[in-house]
């Protein structure tokens, strides 16, 4: 059984992720209905499309993943998705995957893992970096919503 600082982390990945949470939409919450004309549409062009920020918190989850099986990652860079409803459903399918093997990754952590420096140029403990990794993912939910909201009030017009 993980320690019970490890069991915190996962859960506040998980309430981020799936909740619950009252404080804001999760990111499951966010993307309950979406549909995939609605995560292709983009305010402006030169913006991130909800699936685009699916797929670059997917990223995201996988670079934490590598950061704490191997010690470094590579981020992907953002890309622009394919409008088909497959595809749509393959990157949410991806996300979900990509949560649960970050939670696995985070079980076999330690409290003392957590409390580690992993890269010494960083002058932060894992622990924060996890924290800010969620916080991050909490920051893209609010985006999501955000855009179907933009969505909602270009439709009414």
């Amino acid at each position: 059984m993980a320690d019970a600082l490890v069991q915190f982390v996962i859960a506040h990945f998980d309430s981020v992720f799936e909740g619950p949470n009252g404080d804001y939409p999760t990111v499951l919450e966010a993307l309950a209905g979406v549909t995939p004309a609605q995560a292709m549409w983009k305010p402006v062009p030169e913006h991130n499309s909800i699936w685009q920020i699916v797929n670059h918190v997917t990223a995201s989850k996988i670079w934490q993943i590598d950061m704490l099986e191997n010690g470094e990652a590579k981020l992907q860079a953002w890309t622009e998705p394919l409008g088909e409803e497959s595809a749509w459903l393959a990157s949410l399918a991806q996300l979900k995957q990509a949560h649960a093997r970050l939670k696995d990754s985070l079980a076999r952590l330690t409290q003392a893992d957590l409390l580690r420096i992993p890269v010494a140029d960083w002058k932060k403990r894992q622990l924060e970096l996890l924290l800010s990794i969620a916080s991050h993912e909490a920051h893209h939910s609010g985006q999501i919503d955000y855009l179907k909201g933009l969505q909602a009030g270009a439709s009414a017009r």
